[in-house]
């Protein structure tokens, strides 16, 4: 296992583990890796990935069907990698049997993939995302300019805080609702 500050990196897994991530000793090896050696770093990256941060966004890398693709940190192409990633995990829940619809409708309708590119990601009963909302802004690191986050909002849902009964029971937003008071 490598170190981290003299000490194996179980140190950083233990952090990540108290902070409540599931596969705490391999995201700790990655952050290691991705500090190169760089105490410094690895503290930097290790806060970063406590606050929520995603893994890929850190470490500048991802898994991708058993390979490492590259990823920018503050990456907004990550759809089609989400996708994939969602639908892997329903793949994986019905044992490859994709060629039963229902059962594949089902698993990606019940899917909680809790370590996707975005971070978290389930489905609320109307088949809409729920996941973090990142709020960003553009910082200038390592020569290059990223979209560092300065808050995130964990599993939003589509009613994000109004009550759900309320917000179905209003008109569909349209080009006229709501009104617009102050044009001329």
């Amino acid at each position: 296992m490598a170190s981290y500050r003299g000490a194996p990196a179980a140190e950083v897994a233990a952090r990540l583990m108290e902070g409540g991530f599931v596969a705490a000793a391999e995201e700790a090896e990655e952050l290691v890796a991705a500090a190169k050696g760089d105490p410094e770093r690895l503290e930097n990256l290790v806060v970063r990935r406590l606050t929520g941060e995603p893994l890929a966004w850190i470490t500048g890398t991802a898994p991708f069907c058993g390979l490492w693709i590259k990823v920018d940190p503050g990456v907004y192409a990550a759809e089609t990698y989400l996708c994939g990633e969602v639908l892997d995990h329903a793949v994986k829940a019905i044992d490859g049997k994709v060629e039963d619809k229902e059962a594949l409708n089902k698993a990606l309708h019940e899917a909680k993939v809790p370590d996707t590119l975005r971070g978290p990601v389930s489905f609320d009963p109307y088949g809409n995302v729920i996941g973090n909302v990142y709020i960003r802004k553009v910082e200038k690191k390592d020569g290059k300019y990223i979209n560092a986050i300065i808050k995130t909002y964990p599993n939003a849902s589509q009613f994000w805080t109004y009550n759900k009964d309320d917000f179905l029971k209003q008109p569909v937003y349209s080009r006229d609702y709501p009104p617009a008071k102050n044009l001329e």
